[in-house]
């Protein structure tokens, strides 16, 4: 029935425990720079394996077995044949637990298809690297709110709903900042299930209830922007919520609490609360209850959502006019610089002459090394590249 468990996890981290050099020139390369670094590499690579030594004795082949008891496993002197043995190995083991995701994630597909539309599209995404912020239990139903900022979703925060819970099996008690690593969704015939393993420490958690609702929020996209460029600290409260979107519904959402907000002159508005700043605080009354937070720990920014997903960077996407291309790659402003890229990417193949020349004129920095590979990779794969800039870049390529 199940496509992930605990087992499976710790077996493929175990197989996976100890990673070596896969050739001689990566080890020429290590043992070159801790020569120069003055760094007793073997003796690090000792205690690597002693570290995992007793997991590898539960999983490895006989046949590797002297080469963990003697202590070259992960050392250069390894016989080139068994490096490459070995290596083969942990990729297989890499491979069946990648089909083993791969078969949660289409089992989640089907079994999400007849949910309502919110949470077939969060529970077909998946959770990896979100974190339970929050837990509430009210009569049969079990609601869930996850920070999904940590992971890579265009959405921040996620109020899951378990309605008439029908059975719940757990290796520990479902807590708070616990980090959701693998999930998968099966339909039953009184609903669904939902197995989620956990991280730090390794846990699995498998529930069962007859239906799912799902709510998501997402940060206003001048909060990325200042968040990015490390800015949030210095913005005030009030000028934030001047730059948000009038047109737009949000939302307060604190690790106590989540609820309707609006703005008046200035001042967050809650329907059955109040929010209140002092000096080195943030106030939150909510009907009876009494909610406080350092200014320290938390800006008041953290707190607000939206319900409207808003491209933060969308302007990268907007299409620079022909003749304006080549300068603003060339020059010096970087987000300019990624437009044109964008507008050349869009359409490679009526832009073949230009994407070569001005390939020819860039140098690589630690700025565009990153957005260059991602390019060049796309347009050598397309073969519009010539010999010429293939031989510049070859590193990328390869």
């Amino acid at each position: 029935m199940w496509n992930i468990s605990i087992d499976a996890k710790k077996a493929f981290s175990t197989c996976t425990a100890l990673p070596i050099h896969e050739t001689d020139e990566d080890w020429e390369i290590t043992l070159r720079e801790a020569k120069e670094e003055g760094e007793d590499i073997h003796t690090t690579l000792k205690a690597e394996l002693e570290e995992a030594k007793a997991e590898l004795l539960q999983v490895l082949p006989s046949r590797f077995i002297p080469f963990l008891e003697n202590g070259t496993l992960n050392q250069p002197v390894l016989p080139k044949d068994v490096r490459n043995d070995y290596l083969q190995w942990v990729r297989k083991q890499e491979e069946i637990f990648e089909k083993l995701l791969e078969a949660a994630y289409d089992q989640s597909e089907k079994a999400a298809a007849n949910l309502p539309p919110t949470a077939q599209a969060v529970l077909t995404e998946g959770f990896h690297d979100a974190i339970i912020e929050r837990v509430e239990r009210e009569g049969e139903n079990l609601h869930l709110f996850i920070n999904t900022e940590s992971g890579f979703y265009n959405k921040s925060y996620v109020h899951l709903v378990f309605q008439n819970v029908l059975t719940e099996i757990a290796d520990m008690p479902l807590q708070t900042g616990q980090y959701m690593i693998y999930d998968e969704l099966v339909r039953i015939k009184d609903g669904y299930a939902l197995r989620v393993l956990f991280d730090a420490p390794e846990s699995e958690w498998t529930i069962s209830m007859e239906g799912i609702e799902a709510s998501c929020y997402y940060r206003p996209a001048f909060y990325t922007i200042y968040y990015n460029e490390e800015m949030a600290e210095e913005l005030t409260f009030e000028d934030y919520m001047k730059q948000l979107n009038p047109d737009h519904n949000y939302w307060l959402i604190t690790p106590d609490v989540s609820c309707p907000i609006k703005f008046d002159s200035n001042k967050v508005i809650l329907e059955n609360g109040k929010m209140s700043l002092e000096e080195d605080k943030i106030i939150i009354s909510v009907g009876n209850s009494r909610y406080e937070y350092k200014m320290e720990e938390y800006h008041p920014i953290n707190f607000i959502f939206t319900e409207t997903y808003e491209d933060p960077y969308a302007q990268n996407n907007e299409p620079l006019p022909q003749e304006e291309i080549e300068s603003a790659i060339l020059g010096s402003d970087l987000e300019l610089q990624v437009r044109a890229w964008n507008t050349l990417f869009a359409n490679p193949m009526n832009h073949v002459d230009l994407i070569n020349n001005v390939l020819l004129q860039t140098e690589i920095s630690e700025e565009n090394e990153m957005l260059l590979a991602v390019f060049i990779s796309d347009f050598n794969e397309k073969g519009i590249l010539t010999d010429e800039v293939i031989q510049k870049f070859q590193a990328m390529i390869d």
